[in-house]
């Protein structure tokens, strides 16, 4: 059951990521006034671009080559670990959140890579930008993480979400909203980040697949779309794990399954086209600032944890 459960999840998370990012679009639109693309135009535009010529500047080496799939895979490897729609996976031993984070830091690690070998000067200025905001965003993460496992007495990911109560704890609440903010910076959406942007000097995601085309690009951005997914069930399966199938899943619970992904996801990109609707990006250079808050938020869940675990 425990292998059924984690291709079931591993299928659904492939199929529904493009659909996560078309609706966040689609919304945005709606809340500007403007009739907006179909949510499902992600499916088409991954599928155009497996069928472009592959161009590559000479400039390149392997490693421009390799990066896409390294990023990719890293993604894949968190969407079979990580309790997205199942908590009985198979690989739910390799969720541990020190894990999780080296794997994340990987993906951003070969991101660079691919920004710095086109030998462009925005494919530098990316990845430049990329790794002053990965230093900022990885202390981070370990101390949410680090909070959730005190509170959970587990260091897996999988077994958090079972484990954690809000209403007794909180405090907790502190190292969600960081999550969040954390959240919204590995996902290069506002306030840091504009996704949509085709201004160079805005840009820090997109200026590192700038060089990227054909299939490589397919894979750039179908791993940006599982990300974005990834991160908002995770969120919504830490607060309030429902519909997540359990080690006693009943063949309704799986038939239910899909339904409670997409209610998800559908509720999660609402509240972040919402988001982006009502504020600005902020300029690169007050990244630490919004990431400052987010560490000293952080600190104060780890800190409220380990007192409440003292006493």
């Amino acid at each position: 059951m425990n292998i059924i459960s984690t291709i079931y999840q591993f299928v659904l998370m492939l199929l529904v990521a493009p659909l996560a990012a078309g609706t966040v679009k689609f919304l945005k639109a709606r809340f500007q006034g403007r009739k907006g693309a179909s949510p499902l135009l992600p499916y088409y535009t991954i599928l155009t671009l497996l069928k472009k010529e592959l161009v590559i500047s000479k400039s390149t080496s392997w490693v421009f080559r390799l990066a896409p799939f390294i990023v990719f895979g890293s993604i894949l490897f968190l969407i079979l670990v990580l309790p997205l729609v199942t908590v009985a996976g198979a690989l739910g031993e390799y969720s541990n959140f020190i894990i999780v984070a080296g794997v994340l830091m990987l993906g951003a690690i070969f991101l660079v890579f691919g920004g710095l070998e086109s030998a462009s000067a925005f494919g530098g200025m990316g990845a430049a930008r990329e790794m002053t905001l990965a230093a900022l965003v990885e202390p981070t993460m370990i101390l949410v993480f680090g909070a959730l496992a005190i509170s959970s007495g587990n260091s897996d990911i999988s077994k958090m979400v079972l484990n954690i109560n809000i209403g007794s704890q909180p405090f907790i609440i502190l190292s969600l909203i960081s999550l969040a903010l954390l959240a919204l910076t590995e996902n290069a959406r506002y306030p840091v980040d504009n996704p949509a942007t085709h201004l160079e000097l805005t840009m820090v995601h997109e200026a590192m697949i700038l060089e990227y085309s054909g299939p490589l690009l397919a894979l750039m951005e179908y791993a940006s779309f599982l990300k974005l997914s990834l991160f908002s069930l995770l969120f919504v399966n830490v607060i309030l794990p429902v519909g997540v199938l359990g080690a006693t899943a009943s063949v309704m619970d799986f038939v239910l399954a899909p339904v409670w992904l997409v209610l998800k996801i559908v509720i999660m990109m609402f509240l972040l086209a919402f988001l982006e609707s009502s504020i600005v990006k902020m300029r690169f250079y007050r990244a630490h600032e919004f990431l400052t808050v987010a560490f000293f938020l952080a600190l104060g869940g780890i800190v409220l944890t380990l007192v409440n675990t003292l006493i």
